[in-house]
């Protein structure tokens, strides 16, 4: 049994290149002859790497979905030729390597440079840990064993410069059409209004991007400015470093003499007091010289319950506009626009079916679509519809967000600021029966718990105390009726929005 191989010249160690060569060679040859040469040339020659790691021999592919793809088309094979090879102790893994992803790029590139260079690339021999099967060195990347892949890593991330997203870019819709124009307004003419500008909507439906879209429009707008955009995460991390260096008045320069400061996942200041007041008396100073202040969260300023009044009325000073989750149509388009980038051939009912299956946020679409790529890159095929199906079969399993009582329980816990055991007891007061109404209104449309299980999560309530919830809670959305949360009033409507955008990303 072969022991673990690595580059480094451990001491000890008895497993030389040329033997783990030889290992790996035989794996693949044995492979190819169960397999058929078709299938191995198409999903193994030039487009993966083997390494061995005593019992585990790991075949690097290029991405997460091939990874998943080859893992249940090539497991059974695989398994049965590396115990040939190495002992029936042997283990197969399929996982994503940098140098496979390098490798397969490299070899489409030179693939379609010309004919001449084509009818060469065929004859090029598989790479095995950088050495083909004739001893001599390819140009693909030698990967690294297990043991060794952080510090390759590390090595080959050099750090870049962060691509801010365009306004031309973001697709408008009935639900960000507004956002959108005013983003626009403030990109143009920062500091003169709506200051601060304030989004708020679920995850994965644009607020980023239009954050990213004014910081790149102002850079170009008024190449002179100062133009800061971090995470509230990152402000407070901050702030914590230059309380514990005592270098506070230097962090106060650093973020309060910028032109135009831009701060994302603004709930993260929610019940963090200490990091509120600084944040509060920056905003303050920059918005009274002038400066713009533009932020995001997941939810409307007031639903931030545990938010000191003064930086809720700060926000609420300016403009607070909410994004919605992209229609049927603005996923069409935005499916449309990145396949187009991507230079993707896919039909128009693959196109349709991506946007109709995917619809929860922007960023399950774009996955959906760079799993399509990766199966056309490997087939050379354009994507229609029965592959699409096929493909994101997984995916789109995955995807689904089952949500259970105990999830809507902390979700309107949360909001209300009651605790789960008061929600849950026998007491009938006006801030609990509101919040436990809701909560049973939701278990209704969220899940398939039937009337009377409802009721026995609530308390031991009776089926008809549930119906009855459920129907009063439809007549106040009808209606659009208040409902009191803290010392506010919210429409039905808005709390149900929210609390729904919650419990789709979990």
């Amino acid at each position: 049994m072969p022991p673990e191989w690595s580059h480094s010249s451990n001491e000890g160690s008895t497993q030389s290149n040329s033997d783990h060569q030889h290992y790996a060679e035989k794996f693949l040859q044995s492979l190819q002859q169960l397999i058929g040469e078709q299938r191995y040339q198409k999903w193994f020659q030039n487009r993966s790497t083997v390494t061995i790691h005593g019992d585990v021999l790991v075949v690097g592919v290029a991405s997460p979905f091939l990874t998943q793809w080859m893992s249940r088309e090539f497991q059974q094979p695989a398994t049965e030729v590396a115990r040939e090879c190495l002992g029936l102790a042997a283990q197969v893994r399929f996982e994503v390597d940098a140098a496979a992803a390098e490798q397969l790029s490299a070899f489409q590139s030179q693939v379609s440079s010309s004919a001449e260079v084509k009818s060469v690339v065929t004859t090029l021999p598989h790479c095995v840990n950088g050495v083909s099967n004739n001893g001599s060195p390819v140009a693909a990347p030698t990967p690294i064993p297990a043991v060794d892949k952080n510090q390759k890593i590390r090595g080959r991330l050099a750090p870049r410069r962060r691509r801010f997203a365009s306004l031309n870019d973001f697709v408008t819709g009935p639900g960000n059409h507004v956002p959108h124009a005013m983003a626009k307004v403030v990109a143009e003419h920062p500091g003169e209004q709506y200051n601060p500008l304030y989004f708020y909507g679920g995850v994965g439906i644009g607020k980023t991007h239009l954050l990213e879209g004014i910081h790149r429009e102002v850079r170009q707008n008024y190449p002179d400015w100062q133009v800061m955009s971090l995470t509230a995460e990152a402000f407070g991390n901050y702030y914590t470093k230059a309380l514990y260096e005592k270098s506070l008045p230097a962090f106060r320069k650093k973020f309060r003499e910028v032109d135009v400061l831009i701060v994302d996942d603004i709930d993260f200041l929610d019940a963090k007091k200490g990091f509120q007041e600084e944040f509060c008396h920056t905003i303050q100073e920059l918005i009274s010289y002038g400066r713009q202040v533009v932020l995001a969260a997941d939810r409307h300023p007031r639903m931030l319950t545990h938010l000191r009044p003064e930086l809720s009325t700060r926000f609420l000073s300016g403009l607070v506009t909410r994004l919605e989750s992209p229609d049927l149509e603005a996923r069409r388009e935005i499916v449309r626009r990145h396949t187009t980038k991507l230079s993707l051939p896919v039909t128009d009912d693959a196109i349709d079916f991506v946007a109709t299956k995917f619809s929860r946020n922007v960023r399950e679409l774009i996955g959906a679509i760079n799993c399509l790529q990766t199966y056309h890159h490997m087939t050379k095929r354009m994507v229609g519809i029965t592959a699409s199906r096929e493909i994101l079969r997984d995916l789109e399993r995955d995807c689904l967000k089952i949500v259970r009582t105990s999830d809507i329980q902390h979700a309107v816990c949360n909001l209300f600021g009651v605790q789960p055991e008061d929600l849950i007891s026998a007491k009938r007061s006006r801030n609990l029966s509101q919040p436990r109404m809701l909560a049973m209104y939701l278990s209704r449309q969220w899940t398939q718990a039937a009337y009377h299980e409802i009721g026995k999560q609530y308390g031991g309530r009776n089926h008809s105390t549930v119906m009855s919830a459920e129907k009063r809670m439809k007549q106040m959305l009808e209606r659009n009726e208040s409902i009191q949360i803290s010392t506010r009033k919210w429409s039905a409507q808005e709390i149900v929005s929210t609390l729904e955008e919650q419990l789709q990303v979990g």
